[in-house]
């Protein structure tokens, strides 16, 4: 059964692998069905209100350059850390994004835990 949707789904749990450049995010549906949204090519992501019993809305993808437009204060904040990268301006940011082919994925809660990822594309696996 292929998955189309994430809506009212559960997050368990999610584990952020550097390494091999994925975000795992395990969830359960209303059915109690168990799954997972993998995001692959991560490059970055901020999740808030992150709690037990997180209920996904949706997953919606956004333009990039609404990322670098909406993040202004925390892309400035992160800057002398070299996050998400060594860059000179917003437009050096976006243009990497761009050029890179990475998506900006924001993740809607009904309840709790919500925020964006930025990454080449993300799938579901049952």
């Amino acid at each position: 059964m292929m998955r189309n949707t994430v809506h009212d789904s559960e997050i368990l749990s999610y584990q952020a692998d550097f390494e091999n450049s994925q975000l795992v995010m395990y969830v359960k549906d209303e059915k109690n069905i168990k799954y997972k949204i993998i995001f692959e090519g991560l490059f970055t992501f901020c999740f808030e209100h992150q709690m037990p019993s997180s209920i996904i809305l949706d997953i919606v993808k956004k333009a990039t350059y609404s990322f670098v437009s909406g993040n202004s204060k925390l892309l400035s904040e992160g800057k002398n850390y070299f996050w998400p990268l060594d860059y000179e301006d917003e437009d050096e940011l976006l243009d990497y994004l761009n050029e890179k082919n990475l998506n900006y994925y924001e993740l809607q809660a009904s309840y709790g835990l919500n925020g964006w990822i930025i990454c080449s594309q993300y799938y579901i696996e049952n």
